[in-house]
């Protein structure tokens, strides 16, 4: 299989994840990182399946940022929102939050797809490791 459709793939498989994940997913990428994939080619149709946890990987510390709070598109475009301050960082209330704001939410979003689309090379590194353990040539 072409790496190039694969890493494509696996591309849009992460886009889909980042727009579906569920809030306590967002949460728990944004607080330990942690994505994977799996793939797998049957003849010449390609599957790519975004996971969450799992060995580590090329893929495990996108959108880790700690609990941290960087600033996106969800923030600065929203004039009417009443974001406050957020709870401290690492405590349950803060994850309370974090699951009850949609605005952190998206935020989230932002910022995962962002580091996706910055750390290409990271998606590359995922899918020569996938090539090597299926035995093909770079």
């Amino acid at each position: 299989m072409n790496k190039k459709i694969v890493l494509e793939s696996l591309a849009k498989a992460l886009d889909s994840w980042v727009r579906n994940a569920s809030a306590a997913q967002l949460w728990e990428v944004h607080q330990s990182g942690g994505l994977g994939a799996s793939i797998d080619v049957d003849e010449d149709i390609l599957r790519v399946r975004v996971t969450l946890g799992g060995p580590r990987n090329a893929l495990s510390e996108l959108g880790k940022t700690d609990g941290r709070l960087p600033v996106t598109e969800a923030f600065l475009g929203s004039r009417n929102a009443a974001w406050g301050t957020p709870p401290l960082q690492g405590s349950l209330a803060r994850e309370q939050w974090f699951l009850s704001s949609e605005l952190a939410q998206e935020h989230a979003r932002q910022y995962l797809a962002a580091e996706i689309g910055e750390h290409q090379e990271a998606l590359m590194r995922f899918v020569d490791d996938w090539a090597a353990g299926r035995g093909a040539a770079p």
